[in-house]
């Protein structure tokens, strides 16, 4: 018992010591992060959260870093299997889920003991997080919802029944690009929904009608492509939407729903408005512009004859500070791709990943600073801290670098290709970019 009682409080402790860290990990590894709807969450009353999964952890992450409390996540109970994992997860509150096609038929009796343990958390007021779909795919779609966020839901209310309710929280997460270094991330906190409105004859648990709620719920909070073939037009409007707005490079979290209000607008208009007609001599051009981008190595952002230069760009010392900076920070990235490259198959975990790897290395800085500066008695963590600051400026200067090299290379093109390439641009956001200003 004892020794239960010390694990638990240490486990606390380094969640909490972690979690600044991971706020901070979080600010460099996405370039903007749209959280809406914190006021949702429901105050002093017990809720669990249900979110739709288009990346391994990167959603999780994001939303234990901006909950004060601590959240436990169901993950596949196949990676609890080898110590050195199961440590982690354990650390990062992580509770074993089962499933027959990954553990065996065997190992569902294991969910019994899971789904005790949530019950327990949430009637003590814990916070238990969920993904109802079951596992992650890089889509923007919803896939048929499991029955575990229902049983988890009716379970709690059955085995504690002093609890006069409890909430599910749908939480819809959306990317710009899930794979991607410095990618957006779109996340909304919708309102909680009450489980005892979803008992039928008032006794009986309504698995079905809760999980149709649920569904449609996220729906609404999420960017959804209805059909496969239709992602690249989408995508490329998408991106093509986002370059219209400029947010500043320092302030990563914005607190509203702007984005994502924006997105399901141009999403909507190609899913149910637009025409098959329009659809395919959309495709066209978009097929069109996408090449010609490839062949001259320009990205949308810089096609445009309004880009104004980096000012930045014309000092040397911050050419320095942005080379010792990618220098200092050069272990970690290159790390953090191999492991991508050689290690990950599954599109879905290449970005968690990536970030849980260079994650990993700025810890082992931070523990080497700590020692040298212990044993030498000198001021290594200002230094540190310092590079620190070096790196993340050559962020920002590789990313104002990059729009004003595209810049000049596509000014440099000759007046037909210009011609081309912005006639393309404007056909293309003409047929949705209406939509914008509804």
């Amino acid at each position: 018992m004892k020794v239960n009682i010390l694990n638990n409080r240490l486990n606390f402790m380094l969640y909490f010591f972690l979690k600044p860290l991971v706020q901070l990990a979080i600010k460099v590894y996405f370039r903007n992060i749209f959280l809406s709807g914190l006021n949702n969450l429901p105050h002093n009353k017990p809720y669990l959260i249900a979110m739709n999964h288009p990346s391994a952890f990167l959603e999780p992450v994001i939303m234990a870093s901006n909950i004060n409390k601590p959240i436990h996540f169901l993950a596949r109970g196949d990676h609890f299997n080898k110590r050195f994992y199961r440590f982690l997860l354990n650390q990062a509150k992580m509770v074993p889920v089962f499933r027959q096609k990954e553990s065996g038929f065997g190992s569902l009796k294991n969910n019994y003991d899971t789904f005790f343990r949530c019950y327990e958390y949430i009637a003590k007021g814990e916070l238990v997080a969920l993904f109802p779909e079951g596992r992650t795919e890089h889509e923007k779609r919803l896939r048929p919802l499991q029955r575990g966020v229902a049983r988890i839901a009716f379970g709690t209310l059955t085995h504690f029944p002093h609890l006069d309710d409890l909430y599910i929280v749908p939480v819809g997460a959306s990317y710009a690009d899930a794979l991607s270094f410095r990618t957006t991330a779109v996340l909304h906190i919708g309102e909680p929904m009450s489980v005892r409105n979803y008992f039928g004859d008032g006794k009986s648990p309504d698995h079905q009608s809760l999980l149709l709620a649920l569904e449609a719920r996220l729906k609404e909070y999420m960017v959804i492509i209805d059909k496969v073939e239709d992602e690249e037009l989408i995508e490329t409007c998408l991106t093509m939407a986002r370059n219209t707005r400029n947010y500043s490079f320092f302030k990563v979290y914005q607190f509203d729903s702007s984005l994502l209000y924006m997105e399901r607008k141009v999403v909507g208009f190609w899913n149910k408005e637009a025409s098959d007609s329009l659809k395919d001599s959309t495709k066209r051009k978009v097929t069109a512009y996408l090449d010609l981008l490839a062949k001259s190595k320009l990205s949308d952002k810089v096609i445009s004859l309004q880009i104004k230069s980096c000012w930045v760009s014309f000092f040397p010392i911050f050419h320095l500070t942005s080379s010792i900076g990618n220098i200092f920070v050069f272990p970690m990235t290159y790390f953090a791709d191999w492991v991508v490259k050689n290690k990950i198959k599954h599109l879905s975990f290449k970005s968690p990943v990536r970030f849980g790897a260079a994650f990993g290395v700025s810890l082992l800085y931070l523990i080497i600073t700590i020692i040298l500066s212990v044993y030498l008695s000198v001021l290594v963590l200002p230094i540190v801290l310092l590079l620190g600051l070096m790196a993340y400026f050559s962020l920002y200067f590789r990313e104002k670098q990059a729009i004003s090299t595209g810049h000049s290379r596509f000014l440099k093109l000759n007046e037909a290709q210009k011609e081309k390439l912005l006639t393309l641009k404007k056909d293309i956001l003409d047929t949705f970019i209406f939509k914008l200003s509804e």
